[in-house]
């Protein structure tokens, strides 16, 4: 499956010829020409690498930037920037940026720092933890720490490693005997309603309204699952 890349920028003119030597390369791109298009898109699809012009109307880039790190995200973001003043770039690197290319560019240079990124992104030992997101939910797969957008959660070991199941394969249905085996191990001996009762409780930190979950959804007749 090919990487998704989110490209920002309000100028066309760049924005359009950038997508198209990108797709040629293999990659899949989405477009935003606005900040706040930006964050619908990165909401919506958590793209793989953010290429992010740091002027634009509405919300600058710099802006988009420190609200996806407020998330604790840490998706590969090189800042595109007509910037080229030393403390505007330390500014830009020190809100969370991985890079950043000041225009005019060529090609060459965009792509060598594009497959730069992500294989830093890639490396087993990257200096930050691996996250997973789903929706609203983050999940530190490294320290098992979990929040609900900037609220951490107060998670049992149980709960957490329930949690972790779901969002390491976010389509599949998990019966009542599948998560204990997965959570619980094969030697255990008690109740398939402990299950619930530990849903219960995930729902009760996650859900809006936990007597009616969107996140973690029962399938009748199966088992549970993450929501759409």
């Amino acid at each position: 499956m090919s990487l998704k890349i989110l490209l920002v920028d309000d100028e066309v003119n760049l924005v359009e010829p950038m997508s198209y030597t990108l797709k040629q390369k293999g990659f899949e791109t989405a477009v935003a020409l606005n900040g706040k298009q930006a964050m619908d898109i990165y909401e919506a699809s958590e793209p793989d690498l953010i290429l992010l012009d740091w002027s634009m109307p509405d919300l600058s880039g710099l802006d988009v930037l420190k609200r996806i790190r407020e998330n604790q995200n840490f998706t590969p973001v090189i800042m595109v920037t007509g910037k080229s003043a030393k403390e505007d770039i330390v500014e830009g690197l020190e809100a969370g940026a991985d890079d950043y290319i000041t225009k005019p560019f060529n090609w060459e240079e965009l792509l060598a720092r594009v497959n730069s990124a992500i294989r830093r992104a890639q490396q087993p030992n990257a200096s930050h933890p691996k996250r997973i997101r789903y929706g609203k939910v983050i999940l530190d797969t490294k320290t098992h720490r979990a929040w609900v957008e900037d609220k951490e959660l107060n998670l049992s070991p149980r709960e957490y490693s329930i949690l972790e199941t779901f969002m390491q394969n976010p389509k599949r249905i998990y019966s009542r005997d599948e998560l204990i085996e997965k959570v619980w191990g094969l030697d255990f001996d008690g109740d398939s309603k402990t299950v619930d009762v530990h849903i219960c409780w995930l729902r009760q930190k996650i859900e809006e309204d936990p007597n009616k979950p969107k996140f973690i959804q029962t399938v009748r007749g199966f088992g549970y699952r993450l929501g759409s």
